[in-house]
């Protein structure tokens, strides 16, 4: 069976600020941790005005020992203010590739993001810096994960 290549479309993103609580996870614990994070910046930015957009997470690659770095946490008012253990800054505008996966959020694994990778580069395009996953829906509700996969180019 022929794999097909990965599709995207490169996009702008507008300057956004988001609140997060970040950790170093082995990869087994991505999902819990995230789920934990997002809860808790959900209370945060419902007191900052509400979330100003879906969910989202930031991972960087694994290091030597399989670790990732994980930001995890929702979109805010420019004006939020941190509070201990949700930090917020200011991600700045910026092109990037956009990829829209249907399916469980285990498939986003190394293989993938190592595809998605590959892909762009046959087009021309670097991806640099930590991709982001925007979670769109609620698998809970009983549809299938539906993520929003933005990683800035150089």
């Amino acid at each position: 069976m022929l794999k097909t290549a990965l599709e995207f479309e490169v996009v702008d993103l507008p300057e956004e600020t988001f609140a997060f609580v970040v950790r170093r996870v082995a990869p087994a614990e991505v999902g819990e941790f995230i789920r934990g994070a997002l809860a808790r910046v959900a209370e945060f930015a419902t007191c900052c005005g509400g979330p100003q957009g879906p969910p989202m997470a930031i991972t960087t690659a694994p290091d030597e020992y399989g670790s990732l770095v994980v930001e995890a946490g929702w979109p805010v008012a420019s004006d939020a203010v941190p509070a201990a253990p949700v930090e917020v800054r200011t991600l700045p505008p910026v092109r990037a590739l956009r990829h829209l996966h249907a399916g469980p959020y285990e498939e986003l694994g190394g293989g993938f993001y190592a595809e998605l990778f590959a892909a762009a580069h046959e087009r021309g395009l670097t991806p640099a810096s930590a991709p982001r996953e925007r979670y769109l829906n609620d698998p809970g509700t009983g549809e299938e994960p539906l993520t929003e996969i933005l990683w800035p180019l150089s």
